[in-house]
Formats: structure tokens, sequence, C-alpha cells
């Protein structure tokens, strides 16, 4: 059970979620004008008018988005994405990381030469040496010239 909290709190897509409704709060407290008395709301979003159909002073109070920065809602939010990212961090980065340490990558030709397997091979087509390798099962990184 803990585990699979930890799981879903580390994968990036929740933290991207977290952080789109983050963005989106923050849209909301840039268009709707903050820490104004009641009477600006009341002025600016009348109840008979209501603003894109459904957004009027009563809403605005209510989910306060006349202070959207400071509720608790929306600090909840920024603490759950924090949180998300050094989960994904200590569970699925570092671990990779630790794996991608191992690997070794071998640039000159005389890297190759000191290795206990090498062997030098005539007659053979750039094409039949990487089939054979990977029948081999081994793990062939290729870069364009």
């Amino acid at each position: 059970m803990r585990q699979s909290i930890f799981k879903i709190i580390a994968d990036l897509r929740f933290a991207i979620t977290i952080l789109l409704i983050i963005a989106s709060a923050s849209i909301i407290g840039t268009v709707i004008e903050q820490d104004q008395s009641i009477e600006t709301y009341k002025l600016n979003y009348p109840l008979t008018n209501r603003v894109f159909g459904f957004l009027s002073w009563d809403i605005i109070l209510k989910f306060g988005f006349d202070h959207v920065y400071t509720t608790w809602w929306f600090i909840t939010f920024i603490i759950l994405f924090g949180i998300s990212l050094l989960t994904c961090t200590f569970l699925q980065q570092l671990p990779s990381l630790k794996i991608a340490k191992r690997c070794q990558f071998f640039r000159l030709t005389n890297q190759f030469r000191l290795l206990n397997i090498s062997t030098k091979l005539q007659n053979l087509s750039l094409t039949k040496l990487l089939f054979r390798i990977k029948e081999s099962q081994y793990s062939i990184f290729q870069q364009k010239d």
C-alpha cells in the first residue's frame, strides 16, 4: 500500500498533472484582481451578469479566487508538486543514474585492443559484424559521423 502511494507520487505524469493545476490556478489568479474589497468583486463580477456564464463574486469568494496564491489548496498543490519531484528523483532518477554510470563507452581504437576479447577481423562487413555482436546479446550504441 505504502509503496503504491510512493509510485503514484513519484510518477512524472502525476507531477505534470499537478503542475498543470498550479498553472491553471495561476492563470485564474492573474486574470482576477487579487486582494480587493468585496465591493470591487460585486461591481466587476455581478450575480446577474456572470462572466463566462458562471463566474460571479460569490464563487470568487467561495473558492478563494480573490487571494489564490495564499489559499490552502494552492499551497497544498505547490507542496505536493515538490514532494512529487523529490520522490521521482530519489526513486527513479538516482537508480537510473547508478546504472548509467556502469556503462563504458569506448571512443578510441586503443581502448578496444586492451580488452581480453579483442581480436582483429578481416573480410567482414560492418552490418555482418553488428549482427554477430547483437546475436551475442551485447548492446551497441552507434553515432553518425
